[in-house]
């Protein structure tokens, strides 16, 4: 007759959750202990909360490279802030009022760079204009 082994205690192969995954990374971060101290707390291998790490920051910069739309805030130009006295210009130099009319948009980008484009400009374009702007 054949050997028969029976295992007795926990099933080793668990699922965690990913909020259960963050909460132990969180631990890692905050608490001042070693990974295998907080592996040891709970019962898990640190080989397995250096992958976790590394999922959730590869996770990260996949969700950061998607192109998306930044909070923008509007700020008074010259012309509204100093009306009147650029009115009485704009009548003696024809060109400034109109540059005044047209309206521009400043758009700060990561790494500090700053776009500054005419508010006319096609969507599309000023899309592929940021995307150029922040891989470079």
């Amino acid at each position: 007759m054949g050997r028969v082994e029976i295992l007795t205690g926990r099933e080793r192969r668990r699922i965690w959750s990913d909020d259960q995954k963050l909460t132990i990374l969180e631990e890692v971060a905050t608490s001042g202990l070693t990974i295998a101290d907080v592996a040891r707390r709970h019962d898990v291998l640190p080989q397995q909360i250096y992958a976790w790490r590394r999922k959730f920051a590869q996770d990260q910069r996949e969700h950061l490279q998607e192109p998306c739309f930044l909070p923008v805030t509007l700020v008074a130009s010259e012309a509204e802030r100093h009306g009147q006295a650029l009115e009485e210009e704009s009548v003696r130099k024809p060109a400034l009022k109109k540059a005044a009319r047209m309206g521009r948009i400043e758009i700060r980008c990561k790494g500090g760079r700053v776009l500054k484009v005419d508010a006319g400009l096609d969507p599309l374009m000023l899309q592929g204009l940021i995307r150029s702007v922040e891989e470079a």
